[in-house]
């Protein structure tokens, strides 16, 4: 295993996702209804920015610090997903350290935790590598979050459709062989929707190899699966090669609305996270909101 989330906690394509995540979670929450999350890919659960992993790559700079200096400076309006985003780290900061990065399963445990009373939420995580799935256990244990050392391919599918009939799943793998790694997930995909067809299933991606990108879109394409939307922001063009070109994030069964809430986090976001060095880029190329299949 060669990934490690550590160098790369905080960065742009954190900030977008965790913001994505809390305004799918709040329209979820609003109405009155059970509903359950999963994160299948949990990781270790709290980061430092102050590790020797995120000072080396510093790739927090250019996201979350950058987005925290841009509100310190002023901006006219906060999407109230951003202002929770903050008020949550904030939170998480004084609960634990200064340096403190939350995961996405702590983002969802809390969230549980405080922001669910109306629609209770049942959450999991799981966790195939040892040491990452030990470090969520003793990190998360307090929190109302279940953690399960076990594989996303094999306990997706087991898992739905929950006992509550309506809930998220979130797939946020490390894409170390994107090609087929996409291949993998678009097979998890189709047969976990096929268990669970009203459930949102959410994909995050990284967008550095366009070829492959562009072949996941159209194996969904061709799945025949209704209500596919892409979010994506792009902070250099696919031409400009720099390792991480942007963010994606592929929703089945997004919520109503949500898609708006979606344009307007990422034209916020956009201007805040761009690089000084990126090529010049129109609002619309990279703030991206479209639906892949049908409305």
């Amino acid at each position: 295993m060669n990934y490690k989330h550590a160098y790369h906690a905080g960065n742009f394509a954190d900030v977008a996702k965790h913001i994505l995540l809390l305004q799918l979670l709040a329209q979820f929450s609003a109405k009155a209804k059970p509903y359950y999350v999963l994160d299948a890919y949990g990781g270790r659960g709290l980061y430092s920015l102050a590790s020797t992993e995120t000072q080396k790559t510093k790739e927090a700079e250019r996201g979350i610090i950058a987005l925290e200096k841009a509100v310190e400076a002023g901006v006219n309006h906060l999407p109230k997903a951003v202002a929770q985003y903050l008020d949550d780290l904030a939170f998480a900061r004084n609960k634990y350290d200064q340096f403190v990065y939350p995961g996405s399963p702590w983002w969802i445990a809390h969230h549980s935790e405080y922001h669910s009373a109306d629609a209770p939420l049942r959450c999991e995580a799981f966790e195939a590598i040892a040491d990452e799935y030990d470090a969520l256990n003793y990190q998360l244990y307090q929190l109302p979050i279940g953690i399960h050392h076990r594989d996303a391919f094999e306990g997706v599918p087991a898992v739905v459709p929950p006992k509550e009939r309506r809930g998220v799943i979130l797939l946020d793998p490390p894409f170390e062989q994107e090609h087929k790694d996409f291949s993998r997930l678009v097979d998890l995909l189709v047969a976990s929707y096929k268990k669970f067809g009203n459930g949102t299933f959410v994909l995050w991606y990284p967008i550095k190899n366009i070829d492959a990108t562009e072949l996941f879109y159209k194996k969904m394409k061709r799945t025949g699966i209704k209500k596919q939307l892409v979010c994506e922001l792009n902070l250099y063009p696919n031409d400009v090669a720099v390792g991480l070109n942007g963010t994606g994030l592929f929703i089945i069964n997004p919520p109503w609305q949500f898609a708006d809430a979606a344009q307007e986090i990422l034209e916020f976001l956009a201007p805040i996270l761009k690089p000084a060095d990126a090529p010049q880029m129109s609002l619309g190329e990279m703030a991206v909101v479209k639906w892949l299949v049908g409305e």
